[in-house]
């Protein structure tokens, strides 16, 4: 993204500034394990902004101010400040060396005021600039798991955003941390120790898929066409492009109505887009689906990729079927495969490199993360943006809650030349 300037286009982000910050004591030599569905995710990558307008608190906040709370921060999630070593044998397993190399840090400008920038429809063009769209390698042993950037408007305001290895944790553990770390800019003195304990788990274990088959291949994920070794990021020969819009509540309870449906506000948004894309999709019939959502039975690990991935199968053709027969099958006929999935990245010859996102068209539930509650001295976010990257080509759709407390957040990640065409035909009567 550029404007026009004296000399020609120039960025619309600049200034950037780099920096490290890492724990304020001491880890020593610990470890944390990579389990298998780490491991499988690890290929994806999330990234999140948070924008607050001008105010005397924001005003009163330096990047300093809020640089030096991050250090009692990764006291307690020491574990994003370390980095990735392979196994030295082979079938042991991936693991964070907790050595506390840091978190980096990006302090930008932006030429155009906050207001002017989320005019902008286009989440892509708009959310890359905020957010270090860096992956893990391939220098493995020097690549930071977590990049967090500043970014000041001309207006006063300031958008935060956090880049998040997903090999690190699911939405809900990423979300969680970050909102630790606003809690610790409201008071210091609350949140002391170190709330997630270690993955401790013994080589050569499935740990929770042990009654898996892992030769039985999951149809909500994908093996990569070929290994990519210390490079983990998913190649494409699509140019994905994200756009996000939101739906009133009023118009989904329309929508329940005239299609006489009782399901989840999520299930109803999944079957409309299933629907939607499908149409879009000539001579590819989109039948398997993979859904992500939270698991409610989560253990008391903080970080942790403890997310439930399931698939839908239908025989017809999504395009032909009504919306209403799209989120029944969602609803009551999703099979949960992530045992099959945690058993199937394990390999006979050591880890396989997994798609889960854009494996098959991916739809994601992110309605019941807390993403309003990173406050800054109690300030709330007038807007927050998620979004994932390393998708692969079958796309993603991502559910959460809006800038309004009555409204749903959608993002669709799709490849470009689709996402156009998806545009065109979305619903009017929903948007």
């Amino acid at each position: 993204m550029v404007v026009e300037g004296n000399n020609g286009p120039v960025p619309i982000v600049y200034g950037h500034k780099q920096s490290t910050v890492v724990p304020a004591s001491v880890t020593g030599e610990v470890n944390h394990d990579l389990t298998n569905m780490d491991v499988a995710m690890k290929l994806h990558y999330l990234r999140g902004v948070y924008y607050f307008k001008k105010s005397e608190i924001i005003d009163s906040l330096t990047v300093l101010s809020m640089k030096q709370t991050m250090f009692p921060w990764l006291d307690m999630y020491y574990q994003i400040s370390g980095r990735i070593r392979q196994p030295e044998e082979a079938g042991n397993r991936l693991f964070v060396k907790c050595n506390d190399c840091g978190v980096r840090i990006i302090e930008a400008k932006c030429k155009v005021t906050l207001d002017e920038w989320l005019r902008d429809k286009e989440l892509l063009s708009r959310c890359k600039h905020l957010v270090p769209s860096k992956v893990l390698g391939p220098q493995l042993y020097f690549s930071p798991l977590t990049y967090v950037q500043f970014t000041k408007f001309p207006c006063g305001g300031l958008a935060i955003g956090f880049s998040w290895s997903h090999a690190m944790g699911d939405p809900h553990s990423a979300v969680n941390c970050f909102n630790k770390w606003s809690q610790l800019l409201q008071d210091m003195k609350t949140l002391r120790g170190k709330p997630n304990p270690l993955n401790k788990l013994e080589n050569n274990k499935i740990s929770a898929a042990d009654n898996a088959p892992a030769d039985v291949v999951p149809s909500s994920v994908k093996e990569a066409v070929e290994s990519l070794g210390d490079t983990w990021v998913l190649p494409s020969s699509s140019q994905m492009a994200t756009y996000s819009f939101q739906i009133k509540d009023n118009k989904l309870k329309q929508l329940q109505s005239r299609e006489g449906l009782q399901v989840g506000d999520f299930e109803l948004i999944s079957a409309l887009l299933w629907h939607t894309i499908a149409k879009v999709r000539t001579g590819k019939e989109v039948n398997t689906i993979t859904l992500c959502k939270n698991n409610l039975s989560r253990s008391n690990t903080s970080l942790a990729n403890e997310q439930s991935i399931s698939s839908v199968k239908i025989d017809s053709s999504p395009s032909k079927l009504d919306i209403s027969e799209l989120a029944m099958a969602i609803s009551k006929d999703a099979k949960n495969e992530t045992q099959m999935v945690e058993a199937f990245v394990q390999g006979e010859n050591g880890y396989k490199d997994m798609v889960v996102y854009g494996a098959n068209l991916t739809f994601v539930d992110m309605l019941d993360l807390d993403l309003y509650g990173l406050t800054l001295k109690g300030q709330k976010p007038v807007n927050v943006e998620y979004a994932i990257d390393g998708v692969g080509e079958e796309g993603s759709v991502l559910v959460m809650q809006g800038n309004e407390n009555d409204a749903k957040l959608v993002v669709l990640v799709l490849p470009e030349n689709e996402l156009h065409k998806v545009k065109e035909v979305l619903p009017m009567s929903v948007l």
